[in-house]
This record gives structure tokens, C-alpha cells and sequence, in this order.
């Protein structure tokens, strides 16, 4: 396995691990165990946690560019569109703990500090646009505040698509996802819009159903 190779699957690892239990309480040597390597082959890559947690972040936010830029150049129908962005808003959310939240901002402000401008700059401030251009479209009410219904969005993925959440409920994190948008949706698609959305979604659930 090449250099490249192992310095993403530690990256990976360490992602993982640090979303779902938080900064502080992953050591460098579970990582090790985790993945089978040396210490002497984890620490060439990084050698401090700090170092790992800045890379996982820097390799994140490539990624989610990459995303969103995907999704917003799309030929996709706007609804279909839309759709997608947030979902991947809510997905990028979700799946970082309440632990790793607090932890990153005790531990690692000035990272944290970034992470949240990322957010703002590029997820946000995108999820804000197409609101816009959906009521410029006459796909959207004309009487939605942008700032409250993304906030409101945000707050919900975070508050309910969460580990400490998921575990305490049967649903999974897109059941939860689908619910959230089915809702939001409905409350702020104007009435050609919403039938057409709602069809999407009934073919969706056939297709679902038939594979």
C-alpha cells in the first residue's frame, strides 16, 4: 500500500472515530490498534492528534466543496436540485456528535472558528441562495424568511440526526432526513410546486419498493 494510501485510511479512521465520540477521548493509540499500523508509521504521517484532526478538516472541506459545486452545476430540475443540497447540508450536520462539537470548541477553537465560516461561506450561504432563485421561480412562497427557514432546517438535522438521538429511536438518519425535508417542503412550495414534489416522492417510495 502506497503512502498516499495509508495517510487516507488513518485520515478516514480518525474521522470516524473523532465525529462519533469527540476529540478528547480518541487517543492516537486506539487509532494504531484500529488500524492495524505501527506507531512509528502513524506518527510519520501526523505526529499529534492536532495534526490529524487539522488534516481531517482540511480533507473535508475539498470534499464538501467538491459536493456542492456538484449539485449546484447540476442539470438536474430545481426541485430535484434543492433537494439535494440540503440533504447534504443535513448529512454533513448530522454526523458530527454533540461531543465532538464541544470538544473542538474547548480544545480547538481557532479550527472550530474555521469550520463554522466554511459552513456559513459555502453550505448556508448556498442552501440561502437557491431560496432566492426558487422564489424568483414561483417555486417557492413568496412569504418565507430565507434566514429563519434555514436556520430552522439547520436546528432541526442537528437537534434529531444525531448519534445521541439515533440510538434512542427506531428510525434511521435518512427516514429522519426525508421526514424533515417531506416538511419543510410542504410548508414552503407553492401548490404546483408541491404536487409536483410530491409526486417525485411517490415514485421515489415505488421505485424503493420494487428493487
Amino acid at each position: 500500500m502506497n503512502d498516499d494510501n495509508v495517510r487516507q485510511r488513518i485520515i478516514e479512521a480518525g474521522r470516524d472515530r473523532f465525529y462519533a465520540m469527540g476529540f478528547s477521548k480518541v487517543t492516537m493509540d486506539e487509532l494504531v490498534g484500529e488500524l492495524g499500523i505501527s506507531k512509528k508509521t502513524m506518527y510519520k504521517y501526523f505526529p499529534s492528534k492536532d495534526d490529524l484532526i487539522d488534516a481531517i478538516t482540511e480533507w473535508q472541506m475539498i470534499r464538501a466543496l467538491g459536493r456542492v459545486k456538484e449539485i449546484v452545476n447540476s442539470p438536474d430540475d430545481f426541485i430535484e436540485k434543492i433537494h439535494n443540497l440540503w440533504s447534504f447540508v443535513g448529512e454533513t450536520y448530522s454526523r458530527m456528535s454533540k461531543q465532538y462539537h464541544d470538544d473542538m470548541r474547548r480544545f480547538r477553537p481557532d479550527l472550530w472558528k474555521r469550520i463554522e465560516e466554511f459552513r456559513n461561506e459555502h453550505l448556508i450561504e448556498n442552501a440561502t441562495k437557491l431560496v432566492d432563485e426558487g422564489i424568483k421561480r414561483g417555486v417557492f412562497r413568496e412569504d418565507v424568511n430565507k434566514e429563519i427557514l434555514v436556520l430552522l432546517y439547520v436546528s432541526a438535522v442537528q437537534a434529531i440526526i444525531c448519534p445521541e438521538v439515533l440510538v434512542q429511536h427506531s428510525f434511521s438518519a435518512e427516514e429522519a432526513f426525508k421526514t424533515i425535508l417531506r416538511v419543510i417542503f410542504d410548508g414552503i412550495l407553492t401548490d404546483d410546486a408541491r404536487e409536483d414534489y410530491r409526486r417525485k416522492c411517490t415514485v421515489e417510495k415505488s421505485e424503493v419498493r420494487t428493487t
